[in-house]
């Protein structure tokens, strides 16, 4: 370890060969200054093996302190010295007493959270749902999305940029619509596994953080990893690639035989870092909201997250409850993109694929129910049947269907997919998962509809959680499409989820 010496009016701290002494004026209180002494010396012996002992001069100033002349010495390694300042979600919450999901105003009376994400629109996009198209009474919180980590800080491009500040403009619209920034996304894993590995880096990481929901006047942060603690690597490359956010088996997705690495100290680090955000928000008084996108599969759970610390330092978790089924060259069968229950005829892992087991999971590995932000999507999942007379739910796949982008449909697409093929589209729901899925000749979709985005309200109501995730705002039909269905509102699913709140 480096020497370090550090002082302040009131303390004074110095690290040699793994010794930590702080020195202190007796009349000193634990004033912030000394308290952020105590936690740097903490953190210069975080992750290192560290021999600790009273040095000489801790005796001398002991004894000095019994005859009342002067100073008192401290030797801090590890948890020996003082708790840190408990972060300001640290106490259970009363469900009703959550003053972000307090909308009671003339256009919000809901008490849940209502959590969206806004994917930045194509710098040149003439179709894309723009900042100012959106229904500021609609959501509670948006999350633009997403920034990246690059030499672990925060890096938003231009468009980003212009994207954020006409997003603020809503507020004065809605004056209590909340602004998180969300970093990450699929693909970004690099960037987050560099930042995390030491308190350094971590600390350029918050510092960046600080400045931009400073400049932009945000009202949190929300990080999006995919995932800590797991990584693919494609055969005969150096790149890594994520996981894929639906389940285990889709690590295989258009690549041949990609191993598996599991970077276990990346769960620790990831805790870490949470807590030393909370830390610093607490620290410099700011309510700043931490929310974090989670997935859902049991085994990126068991392997990411420490459940337990992110109940302990986030606000709240934003559950990602979809992609459970999409095709892939493993999973070459039809399937539903974000069941509430399982089937009676699925089995092991085939019954963890569903939200209610998703959120029971995350109950029972310590994270308070008033935390969970449930997800469902506005998108669904198509696929090219093999055979166009076996329809049914698992039936053979050789690809992806005709309609949306390497599968995934908006909704708008399958409203006017469904009214163009009126006469021989067939639309089911299954009654056991509560979701809807279409098929016509070879082309097989999954997807949520305005009744099945109810049913999954009424279950966030019934099960008492803090409210429902949606991906994202850009999939729902923002330009009015699905009035062919009968449909007389944009953002219908959204809007849907909304009304159900607030009954």
């Amino acid at each position: 370890m480096t020497f370090v010496d550090r002082d302040t009016a009131s303390a004074t701290y110095h690290t040699n060969e793994g010794v930590v002494v702080l020195i202190m004026k007796s009349d000193s209180a634990i004033s912030p200054d000394v308290l952020e002494l105590i936690l740097d010396a903490r953190r210069e012996s975080e992750d290192k093996t560290v021999h600790y002992r009273l040095s000489i001069l801790s005796y001398l100033v002991f004894a000095l302190t019994l005859a009342g002349l002067g100073l008192v010495a401290y030797i801090a390694t590890s948890d020996y010295f003082v708790e840190e300042p408990p972060p300001a979600t640290l106490d259970p919450l009363a469900e009703g007493d959550l003053a972000y999901a307090d909308m009671n105003d003339s256009h919000m009376k809901l008490n849940k959270v209502i959590s969206c994400y806004y994917n930045t629109p194509s710098e040149n996009g003439t179709k894309d749902l723009m900042p100012l198209d959106i229904n500021p009474n609609l959501c509670t919180h948006i999350n633009v999305a997403f920034a990246q980590v690059v030499n672990k800080e925060i890096v938003l491009n231009e468009n980003q940029e212009q994207t954020i500040k006409e997003i603020t403009k809503l507020r004065l619209k809605n004056k209590k619509l909340k602004i998180l920034l969300s970093v990450g996304g699929a693909g970004s894993h690099s960037g987050f596994s560099e930042m995390v590995a030491d308190h350094a880096s971590r600390k350029t990481f918050i510092r960046s953080i600080k400045a931009i929901l400073s400049n932009y006047t945000l009202d949190g942060i929300d990080l999006d990893w995919e995932f800590p603690a797991i990584h693919v690597a494609p055969p005969n490359t150096t790149s890594n690639v994520t996981i894929d956010a639906a389940w285990a088996s889709m690590v295989m997705q258009n690549l041949d035989s990609p191993p598996v690495y599991w970077h276990a100290r990346e769960r620790q680090h990831f805790s870490q870092l949470l807590r030393e955000i909370r830390n610093e928000f607490y620290r410099e008084k700011k309510d700043y909201l931490l929310t974090v996108a989670v997935g859902a599969p049991k085994i990126i759970a068991d392997n990411s997250y420490d459940v337990e610390q992110l109940n302990l330092y986030v606000d709240y978790i934003n559950i990602m409850t979809y992609d459970f089924h999409s095709y892939t060259k493993l999973t070459p069968f039809t399937g539903l993109n974000s069941p509430l229950y399982p089937r009676s005829t699925e089995q092991l892992y085939l019954s963890t694929l569903n939200i209610n087991f998703t959120v029971n999971m995350y109950v029972s590995k310590g994270m308070y129910p008033w935390k969970i932000v449930v997800g469902i999507p506005t998108y669904g999942h198509s696929f090219h049947l093999v055979n166009p007379t076996n329809t049914d739910i698992g039936s053979p796949a050789s690809g992806f269907g005709s309609l949306g982008s390497l599968g995934f449909v908006d909704y708008s697409e399958i409203c006017k997919f469904i009214n163009d093929h009126a006469q021989d589209v067939t639309v089911k729901k299954d009654n056991e998962t509560k979701v809807p899925y279409l098929y016509h000749s070879h082309d097989w979709v999954s997807y949520d509809d305005t009744i099945s985005v109810m049913e999954k309200a009424k279950y966030i109501l019934d099960n008492h959680l803090l409210g429902a995730m949606i991906y994202s705002l850009n999939a729902d039909d923002y330009r009015g499409d699905c009035q062919v269905l009968g449909v007389d509102k944009k953002f219908p699913l959204l809007q849907s989820i909304r009304d159900t709140f607030n009954k």
